[in-house]
């Protein structure tokens, strides 16, 4: 990490008032990506973290669990499978699935067992999300190009998944 003006007098104020307000912050690793949840840098969500929330974010009847890992894992798919058409029209998908949540099979004893909404982010309750500052998040490039990757200064995620990106530069 560079420890000169771009850090000092950008990235880290920055990320100083982030925790300010209430945001957690983990100082990426270049080398490891554990450090911030995920298994490999090829992975852009940190999923432990998103899965938690969903669980979260998304209670049930009585407020009791009912997104089990099948529930998950299609939630999870809707974020991550590959999607097919013109880089508008799958933003733009992408767009609504993060704002409006994807359809959920439902519970047999939960309005008639019809799907549920499961929502990625609390827009009516914020103070249920997880807010998350990541410093040098490394992410490597798809296509198996194992010496080519990228490093922002600052991504911001909202139960693990990434929504802004940061390049903070010298004054």
């Amino acid at each position: 990490m560079n420890l000169g003006a771009e850090y000092s007098e950008v990235e880290k104020p920055l990320l100083d008032q982030l925790v300010g307000l209430g945001w957690s912050l983990v100082e990426g690793d270049k080398w490891d990506s554990s450090v911030t949840g995920r298994e490999s840098f090829r992975e852009s969500l940190i999923e432990p973290r998103l899965l938690a929330a969903l669980r979260k974010i998304n209670p049930g009847p009585d407020d009791t669990p009912w997104l089990d890992d099948s529930r998950l894992s299609e939630a999870l798919s809707s974020l991550t499978r590959t999607e097919v058409g013109k880089l508008i029209e799958i933003n733009e998908r992408m767009t609504e699935r993060l704002l409006e949540g994807v359809p959920g099979a439902g519970l047999p004893r939960w309005d008639q067992g019809r799907s549920q909404r499961v929502c990625f982010i609390d827009f009516e309750h914020p103070e249920r999300n997880d807010f998350l500052a990541v410093s040098q998040y490394r992410v490597d490039e798809p296509g198996g190009q194992a010496k080519r990757f990228v490093v922002p200064d600052v991504v911001l995620f909202v139960n693990g998944i990434p929504l802004i990106v940061i390049e903070c530069k010298s004054p």
